[in-house]
């Protein structure tokens, strides 16, 4: 990028992404959250209540008619498809290149980018665009889990669950769903939800890695004798799970982890304390 100094014009209200949870002051903070983001741009930036932020608060009015045309026009298209054959060529062909059409203009604004930048970024929001739906939002949950802002990632991901269409994705994207919603939970120490989404995965997708992660998950909120009879249930590869339980024990005993508790140690417990509970706050925004 060329500058990450805020050069121009501070707004005296933020314009509110609702996606993180965060206010903006100025155009070079939006570059920076759509340079940083790109699988979060959606209706939360696209929309006409951000072309009137940069009008009012920032005084962009040329930027502003730029923006507002362009919305209008994403808006036309969309009624278009809506009338026309669903999944038709004509109706993906027609989405192509709006969101980059919205999004470039603030860039170049702000000189934000430099010209092969702008080019590698424009190559990469095509990319994303011609996903399907449930593509962009489980890259959103993605991302969100990647951020621990892990209640709005669950949120999407049940949304792509409770739509799903098996004749439209294959298995293995469900199971890739499944098991990074397990994810989100266990971000938000929800372990017995965090295991029944490994279990789903698993039983899509009969990896190890899978099973791995759901076996490590019943401990946390079982007895052994509950841990036992479920695998017993399970009828799983006892050696399996034996290594999975032996392989858990050898973590506990490196180096990393060793060096980690020790820092802990000398930490002052309010002081973790509070901190735990700032990232549980943030973790379980909706």
């Amino acid at each position: 990028m060329s500058y990450d100094l805020c050069l121009l014009k501070q707004a005296k209200q933020p314009y509110y992404i609702e996606n993180i949870r965060t206010g903006i002051y100025s155009l070079e903070e939006l570059c920076f959250y759509l340079y940083h983001n790109i699988c979060l741009i959606d209706e939360s930036i696209i929309n006409e209540k951000l072309c009137d932020w940069i009008r009012d608060e920032l005084h962009l009015n040329r930027l502003y008619r730029q923006l507002y045309d362009q919305l209008q026009k994403i808006e036309s298209s969309a009624r278009k498809d809506q009338t026309g054959p669903k999944g038709s060529h004509e109706e993906k062909t027609s989405q192509e290149g709006l969101a980059a059409a919205f999004v470039l203009p603030i860039f170049r604004e702000a000189g934000y980018l430099t010209s092969q930048e702008m080019h590698a970024y424009q190559e990469q929001l095509a990319k994303l665009e011609v996903q399907s739906d449930e593509m962009k939002q489980k890259l959103r949950g993605d991302y969100l889990v990647k951020e621990s802002m892990y209640a709005r990632a669950v949120w999407m991901y049940r949304q792509i669950l409770k739509n799903r269409n098996p004749g439209k994705l294959g298995t293995q994207f469900y199971a890739a769903v499944w098991n990074n919603l397990g994810a989100a939970y266990a971000g938000m120490f929800r372990f017995e939800e965090a295991a029944d989404c490994f279990l789903e995965s698993w039983r899509l997708m009969k990896t190890k890695e899978t099973f791995r992660k759901y076996i490590s998950a019943l401990p946390l909120y079982l007895s052994n004798d509950e841990y036992q009879k479920r695998l017993k249930e399970l009828q799983s590869d006892e050696y399996l799970a034996r290594t999975i339980q032996e392989h858990n024990a050898k973590l506990c005993e490196s180096p990393e982890f060793l060096a980690y508790a020790e820092q802990v140690k000398k930490r002052p417990l309010e002081e973790i304390v509070e901190e735990l509970k700032e990232q549980y706050s943030k973790s379980t925004r909706i």
